[in-house]
């Protein structure tokens, strides 16, 4: 037992002194729904890492030392995603050439915020309604009716670890039916996980047993992603979303 507890606090000190961890994070599970041809490789960024060179440290831990990666590649193809820091855990996309040049880098950790965006309404089209009444000008509308035009809302959505994502902006059905204008559908992303580089967006439903079953899926391809800034390629264009303060 005594060796045993040795043991463990050698390895334990080791992942500290190699990567200086810096946040005390749980850890990021991928959901693996998908096939095997994933070629993603995970990891805890470490001291030496730069824009031409990724050092990190296998994750799950697996007792190696440290790797390390070209990303000199990755970067001038605006191919890395995020900030390079200490402990932060990140999502390699390995090039084919010997697997020691990445060609996409994302760090995780970034990814796990609040992104939003803004949605106006738009004239409710009822049955009853006139259809000259539809065709109205903003400045010929009620006074009320341009108030409820120009109410934004916020939609997006919270990227958590365990590939947990929460939708942002839901609101009940029923609160809405009153109202003379309406607002687009709203994705309910509600897991997350990144596949060869790229972002998978998964809306569930629960079944009559209680299991939670997926409905649909957005693959998107990241474009760009600062501190306060994330834009999505998706197959219907480019989608912009701004972080939220927690």
């Amino acid at each position: 037992m005594k060796h045993f507890s040795l043991l463990t606090l050698m390895v334990a000190t080791f992942i500290v002194m190699a990567c200086q961890q810096q946040k005390n994070m749980p850890p990021l599970k991928q959901t693996k729904t998908i096939d095997s041809s994933d070629s993603t490789l995970y990891g805890l960024i470490c001291e030496g890492s730069n824009d031409s060179i990724l050092v990190f440290l296998p994750d799950p831990y697996d007792g190696s030392d440290p790797d390390t990666l070209d990303i000199l590649y990755a970067s001038r193809q605006h191919q890395v995603f995020g900030r390079l820091q200490v402990g932060d855990r990140v999502a390699i996309m390995p090039d084919t050439v010997g697997n020691k040049r990445a060609s996409v880098v994302i760090v995780t950790q970034d990814l796990q915020q609040q992104w939003c965006y803004k949605v106006k309404p738009r004239i409710r089209r009822r049955a009853e309604m006139v259809n000259d009444s539809v065709g109205l000008t903003y400045w010929e509308l009620p006074d009320t009716l341009q108030q409820q035009l120009i109410a934004e809302r916020e939609y997006g959505f919270t990227l958590k670890a365990d590939s947990v994502a929460m939708p942002i902006g839901m609101r009940q059905a029923h609160t809405d039916e009153d109202s003379p204008v309406e607002y687009p559908p709203m994705k309910r992303y509600r897991q997350w996980y990144i596949h060869n580089g790229r972002l998978f967006l998964v809306e569930t439903s629960i079944d009559s047993l209680g299991n939670i079953k997926p409905i649909a899926t957005d693959t998107a391809e990241l474009v760009e992603l600062t501190p306060d800034t994330l834009v999505l390629r998706m197959s219907d264009g480019l989608h912009g979303y701004y972080r939220k303060a927690e």
